[in-house]
């Protein structure tokens, strides 16, 4: 009889096997047996779901959906994973959803412990007019449309980055119940409204709900992703293939220094190489401190 899980991971993937089996064998260090994957594989990509849930040792869900996922936007893959999430065996047993992206390896903590232990946490700041995408999410058809239904204000959107944010399952069951509800997957496929999505949407969304109806989950805590800026380049390369935007060594050390010992930490962005010195130091910390 398999062990019941009790968080599942949420992350829309693309590209590059590898890499994506190098971020579940790092996840897998940090939370161990308790918790399951469920991936979304982008249908354009060049990842097979079934090598994925074959991988040993690791928990996974995968599959492709109707949603169309992006560079700019992959929200709707996490859509379509909270369906699957919702209607699966695990659904009576999980207690906890974090969500990510591919691009992140976590670098000190046990994940499953920490996020029972502050239960809910995400980026939440008051949106900018200078933000890139400011004006998409303000014309953003759906996201008024969410608005208006919850009576939100413009004044009580929040925004920001949330990988690695995390929410108790009944809460973010209702939160991606109005998702689905609210974006259906042809939104995804017109590329002159897509915006980050789920900067605006997961936090405003979550404050409202809270206030509601879930109070006991006030989050006073961040998502636990720390994101190095990526600088632009001049000569067309992914400014995620230059040295310089890569997460190093004393950058993981560095960050370190700053949380408690009992944090739970991850970074972005990795080097798209597989043997990455800072990517094997970040196992080898959750090796050395015993994370499972």
């Amino acid at each position: 009889m398999s062990k019941l899980k009790s968080l599942a991971v949420l992350s829309a993937v693309s590209f590059r096997t590898d890499l994506i089996e190098r971020q579940l064998k790092n996840y897998h260090l940090s939370h161990g047996d308790d918790a399951i994957h469920f991936l979304h594989v982008a249908s354009d990509g060049d990842i097979n779901a079934d090598s994925l849930e074959k991988i040993p040792g690791i928990n996974v869900n995968a599959s492709s959906s109707e949603y169309k996922t992006s560079n700019l936007c992959n929200f709707g893959g996490q859509i379509a994973n909270s369906k699957r999430l919702f209607s699966s065996s695990h659904a009576h047993d999980i207690e906890y959803v974090y969500i990510h992206t591919d691009a992140d390896l976590i670098i000190q903590g046990n994940l499953l412990e920490f996020v029972k232990k502050k239960k809910c946490a995400y980026l939440q700041q008051k949106p900018v007019p200078a933000w890139p995408h400011y004006n998409r999410m303000m014309n953003d058809p759906c996201f008024s449309d969410l608005r208006a239904y919850f009576n939100i204000s413009a004044d009580e959107i929040v925004m920001g980055r949330q990988e690695g944010a995390f929410f108790p399952a009944d809460l973010w069951k209702e939160m991606s119940f109005h998702f689905e509800k609210f974006y259906k997957p042809d939104f995804f496929k017109q590329k002159d409204l897509l915006w980050p999505v789920e900067e605006g949407i997961v936090p405003t969304l979550a404050n409202r709900l809270i206030k509601e109806n879930y109070s006991e989950y006030k989050s006073t805590t961040p998502n636990i992703v720390v994101t190095k800026p990526l600088k632009p380049t001049s000569d067309g390369k992914d400014p995620r293939d230059v040295s310089e935007n890569c997460v190093k060594i004393e950058d993981i050390n560095t960050e370190i220094t700053k949380h408690s010992s009992d944090s739970c930490i991850a970074m972005k962005w990795f080097a798209r190489i597989i043997d990455d010195p800072a990517a094997k130091y970040a196992n080898h910390l959750l090796i050395r401190n015993s994370v499972v």
